[in-house]
């Protein structure tokens, strides 16, 4: 590996971590005053306060996307296409299978599954690329 791809792996760690401290941190907090404050109209917007440094999550992969050389970003996007059209399938599926009487599941398991499904398609594509 290059050492400019070293550094951008390091850099978008870096980054990543600073953005996941956050969020764990605000997701805590969040939690603390949502549940002492049960009838606040406020507390939707505070629920939702986690979301910002996970926003920040994207923005460092995307600029560590940019960053990594075209064969890495080719692996990178099929490893993504590979975890969205297999969530697509998987919603889908359950959807119909919700309709015929299994219980509702919550919207928590949409990126369970696709980062799941993120990691086998990276690991499908560095199979086949490398």
């Amino acid at each position: 590996m290059a050492d400019e791809q070293r550094a951008a792996k390091r850099r978008y760690r870096i980054e990543f971590l600073i953005a996941l401290l956050a969020y764990a941190v605000l997701l805590a907090v969040s939690g603390l005053i949502v549940n002492a404050n049960q009838d606040a109209g406020w507390r939707y917007a505070v629920a939702l306060a986690p979301m910002a440094p996970a926003a920040f999550m994207v923005v460092a992969w995307v600029r560590y996307y940019r960053r990594i050389d075209e064969l890495q970003q080719r692996m990178a996007l099929e490893a993504l296409a590979f975890a969205f059209a297999g969530t697509a399938l998987i919603s889908f599926s359950y959807g119909f299978l919700d309709q015929a009487g299994l219980p509702r599941i919550s919207w928590w398991w949409v990126w369970p599954i696709m980062a799941a499904l993120w990691i086998l398609g990276g690991w499908l594509a560095r199979k086949r690329w490398l």
